[in-house]
């Protein structure tokens, strides 16, 4: 955005009052966000990314589980699809009678500024993914007066040619050189006024000169400059934006700013006096806050653009800030807008809009920063981390379990040496004994089971909501499947309706204030394949707006069913009564179709609906009613019957889909039943092979005990014959 001469004039006594009042602010602000929520946002975003937590030992598992991840990129979609699955993410609509044409026309621009001017989905995702992990999310949406301009070389120019170019308001002649062409003609032969040739004394036609031929050229550069205005949407890193400490909403904060990395050159193309932005201290703090060191782990920090030699490409920190205060004595706050760097104050305005606008998943009453979905799961993790690290050691000791052995009796260095099918010499059977470790897991399962049960109460994700679960429709009704769907999509369908009328509202009025307030001409834009014009002059910005979200696919289903009824009922008053009947015209009808498009998932109903107006459909009715020997059942039923060929092709479609979808869960449960079959194999063989060496040792032990008692048979018996020889 460039600044005019006059915003960045400010008296010595303002900008010295301005300076300390946008410390104290900046200070403040950074204060309360960096006691508490920079520090929980560095571990949402360290928890997200699956970092180590500290407290790993060599040789043990240091698995990290990922609840924070699954919780935000689970609820991610399903919330993004609310907004971005109809081409009318809100709608504005008339406050007086007159105003239903322009407000159908603001609700189609708007919508289009966000999704041709701006790449709408992208922007709703990082915005929508800023709240779900780091509290808050923020967009900033501005007027970017830009203007392009390009060089362009002319040659060889008519003189009319050149009057066209220099008629064009967009170019401006930075040079121009003229060319003279001279075409030299022969001599002709001299002519009297009867058209005959003239002679000379001998009798020759006498010959005269003809001047020759100067054709002017012209070789001009010009610069074209195009003006590239529009409202631009941009998303705020959460660590960039500051608020104070005392705020609810941004509309009430008497402090709003935005800190980041300019560069000078940056800084002298949005007007600022280069003098001034050379002599501005560098500064790259930014780029070390928690969350921006958790964001570029293992490496991937940005490099310092401050050790560069290029004096144009140095950072610095720079502030846009929003602030109320009372600089005419009034007794009145103002809001002003006044951007700063280097205790310097660079610009200051008084404006009327703040470009900042917030959303938050769980809002905590009367306090700035709630939670996120990443704060109800960080707990979580941790826990199931440690649990599947004792899993995994336990098992890592099962299948490589130790044995026991008798000092002296066994040769340790064959003992210790791993072979396969190796011999391990000992002087004792005995001298080896297996140490067994008992499996935990099944204390543990059950453990992780309960955890994501509590993870999907808390977050509202789970792999019903999903879908992704099939057993849950196994011997469960219709019914209960729904119930169970519709209480498990509450929390998300809660998150979405916040969004909507909090950030997405505010978003959508404060474009139409930015068009209404700095767009000053004609636009043509493409609406259902034709092209409109739009002029935001002969706008209000007094309309009511309703967003218009879905509701999950339960309640998206709901809709769909609803719409069919009302479809019908259309259907029967036009066939009953013909297209001149008292409740619904030809209009009406076409943009129930229309809707029911919208709800089945296609965003352009253009392609399966021609528009309409509603004066082609009074002509019609009209047309209707002055011909009776025109059956108005019959041209209702031709209407109908293409109706009802339109919405059996969509529902084809829809079974399809839903087909190719439920293919796909079953392709995914067989796969996780074929690998849980293969570890219950491999469980079983373990204990096996354990069993069956307890089995081997236990029969040599009883081998050794039998020798052992046999021995002592003969040795008896020997002694009892001595004993019988002696007497």
């Amino acid at each position: 955005m460039a600044y005019t001469k006059e915003q960045m004039e400010v008296s010595a006594e303002d900008n010295q009052t301005f300076i300390n009042l946008v410390e104290s602010h900046i200070d403040d602000s950074l204060g309360y966000i960096e006691t508490e929520t920079s520090r929980e946002r560095q571990t949402a975003l360290e928890y997200y990314m699956r970092e180590k937590y500290g407290n790993e030992v060599e040789g043990r598992s240091q698995i990290v589980t990922g609840e924070v991840a699954e919780t935000v990129d689970g609820a991610l979609p399903q919330i993004l699809k609310v907004f971005t699955q109809s081409n009318n993410a809100v709608v504005f609509e008339p406050v007086n009678e007159g105003d239903a044409e322009a407000s159908e026309m603001v609700t189609r621009y708007v919508n289009h500024i966000i999704n041709k001017d701006n790449n709408g989905v992208e922007i709703f995702h990082s915005w929508f993914w800023d709240a779900l992990c780091q509290k808050v999310g923020i967009v900033k949406a501005y007027w970017d007066d830009k203007k392009t301009t390009t060089k362009e070389k002319y040659e060889n120019l008519t003189e009319d040619e050149l009057t066209m170019i220099m008629n064009d308001e967009e170019v401006e002649i930075i040079s121009q050189d003229t060319v003279e062409e001279v075409i030299e003609q022969e001599p002709q032969i001299m002519m009297d006024q009867m058209g005959q040739p003239v002679m000379n004394e001998v009798g020759e036609p006498m010959m005269q000169e003809v001047p020759p031929i100067v054709n002017v050229y012209y070789n001009v550069k010009v610069a074209r400059t195009k003006d590239a205005s529009k409202v631009k949407i941009e998303n705020v890193a959460p660590e960039e934006f500051l608020i104070d400490k005392r705020a609810v909403t941004i509309e009430d904060a008497t402090f709003v700013a935005q800190r980041s990395l300019q560069t000078r050159s940056d800084l002298i193309a949005m007007g600022y006096d280069p003098e001034i932005v050379r002599t501005l201290s560098i500064g790259d703090t930014l780029d070390f806050t928690p969350e921006r060191v958790a964001r570029y782990s293992n490496g991937e920090q940005p490099l310092n653009t401050n050790d560069t030699n290029d004096e144009s490409m140095e950072l610095v920190e720079y502030y846009e800030c929003y602030v109320r205060t009372d600089m005419d004595e009034d007794g009145v706050a103002e809001l002003h807008r006044v951007c700063y760097a280097d205790n310097q104050i660079l610009m200051h305005e008084e404006c009327d809009y703040i470009p900042f606008h917030s959303i938050c998943p769980f809002p905590i009453p009367h306090k700035f920063f709630g939670q996120s979905l990443a704060d109800r799961a960080t707990d979580l993790q941790l826990i199931k981390s440690t649990i599947t690290r004792q899993m995994l050691d336990n098992l890592y000791l099962t299948n490589n379990y130790r044995v026991g052995a008798v000092e002296g009796q066994v040769n340790l260095d064959d003992l210790l040496t791993s072979t396969a099918g190796g011999v391990v010499r000992m002087k004792n059977p005995n001298a080896i004994v297996p140490l067994t470790v008992q499996s935990n897991a099944a204390q543990s399962y059950p453990m992780l089971e309960y955890l994501d049960t509590v993870q999907a109460k808390r977050s509202g994700v789970s792999e019903a909501s999903q879908g992704l679960d099939p057993n849950i429709l196994q011997n469960v009704t219709a019914t209960a499947v729904a119930s169970m769907s519709s209480a498990a999509g509450g929390k998300l369908e809660l998150i979405s309706r916040i969004f909507a009328d909090t950030g997405v509202s505010s978003l959508m009025k404060g474009i139409l204030h930015l068009v209404c307030k700095y767009q000053d001409k004609e636009r043509i834009i493409r609406v259902n394949n034709k092209f409109v014009p739009v002029d935001p002059r002969e706008w209000t910005t007094q309309y009511n707006m309703t967003v218009n979200v879905g509701l999950g696919t339960g309640a998206k289903q709901e809709q769909l069913g609803v719409m069919q009824m009302l479809l019908q009922k259309q259907e029967q008053m036009i066939t009953q009564y013909g297209l001149n009947n008292p409740l619904v015209s030809l209009k009406q009808y076409r943009d129930t179709l229309a809707k029911f498009v919208n709800m089945a998932g296609f965003k352009d109903e253009s392609g399966f609906l021609k528009d309409i107006t509603q004066e082609q459909s009074d002509m019609m009715a009209q047309q209707a009613a002055q011909n009776p020997q025109t059956n108005p059942n019959t041209e209702a039923a031709k209407i109908l019957a293409q109706a009802e060929k339109e919405k059996a092709q969509m529902k084809m479609q829809s079974d399809m889909a839903k087909l190719e979808l439920d293919r796909m869960k079953l392709e995914m449960e067989a796969s996780k039943q074929m690998l849980r079959l293969e570890q219950d194999k491999l469980e079983f063989e373990k204990e096996m092979a354990i069993k069956e060496l307890e089995l081997i040792n236990k029969e040599k032990e009883s081998n050794a005990n039998t020798s052992t008692n046999q021995m002592k048979t003969v040795v008896d018996a020997i002694d009892k014959i001595s004993k019988i020889n002696a007497g």
